[in-house]
């Protein structure tokens, strides 16, 4: 059986990793496996993993890469930045439904999601640091999601924080009852893949362009963005079907 389980239904590409018995770590094949599927032309994107007990308890460096050179192993740790960069990358809003504990690298994963719903008994923790390590590639993302106090204070205690206390970080979009976690998430897929393929397209790379530009810059290339937007065919279906009070028919294009 596959340590990543990838299904399409409809618009929406489910990425389910299936290693509870490692804790759901993430090897070479998972992250491989997740580097290709988000290469995709679905509407919605949802990760998931087995079990209720741990989402993902970080990278697993030896399945990664056994008997390896130096080099190799550095190698293999960059597997985790191509597969952020893919999320980023990818036209659909990748979407984590997070049960239990997140830890090290897995909490690299999430703040890689555009959206996450967690139960509200899941936490979060960087623990590399009482390993003798440090958390260097969770830590280029977590500074840009949360405050720098914030952020040092997670990465020097160690400690996990619990999800309320992570939506209040930012590190989340919501949290839920633990019981209808898988509910609640599917009720967000199924609200998102209703969207307009081309306005969530461009509207997702717009905003991280945004927020990595100036700002003046940023503001000119939305506006460049939304005369682009209003010339398509979805933008023309959306305001016909507003004035004509009938459910728009999106077509991508």
């Amino acid at each position: 059986m596959s340590d990543l389980v990838s299904t399409r239904d409809g618009h929406v590409l489910r990425l389910h990793v299936d290693r509870e018995a490692k804790r759901n770590a993430l090897s070479g094949e998972v992250l491989r496996g997740l580097l290709e599927a988000l290469d995709t032309d679905a509407r919605v994107v949802v990760l998931t993993s087995a079990g209720d007990r741990v989402f993902c308890s970080g990278a697993d460096l030896v399945q990664m890469a056994p008997d390896a050179t130096g080099l190799e192993v550095h190698e293999a740790r960059g597997l985790l930045r191509e597969v952020v960069l893919a999320m980023r990358a990818c036209p659909a809003p990748v979407v984590a439904g997070v049960q239990g504990l997140c830890l090290a690298g897995g909490v690299g994963l999430v703040l890689g999601c555009d959206l996450v719903v967690a139960a509200d008994d899941a936490a979060f923790g960087l623990p590399e640091v009482d390993r003798g390590l440090w958390p260097f590639m969770v830590s280029a993302l977590l500074g840009r999601h949360v405050s720098p106090k914030r952020a040092m204070e997670m990465m020097l205690s160690g400690r996990r924080v619990p999800a309320a206390e992570a939506l209040d970080m930012g590190l989340l979009s919501r949290v839920v009852p633990a019981a209808s976690l898988r509910d609640d998430v599917e009720e967000l897929v199924q609200q998102l893949a209703a969207k307009p393929p081309v306005a969530v397209r461009l509207g997702k790379a717009a905003f991280a362009g945004a927020v990595e530009s100036s700002y003046e810059a940023g503001l000119a290339a939305m506006q460049a963005q939304l005369s682009l937007l209003t010339t398509t065919q979805d933008a023309a279906e959306g305001v016909s079907a507003f004035l004509q009070k009938r459910r728009p028919e999106w077509t991508g294009r």
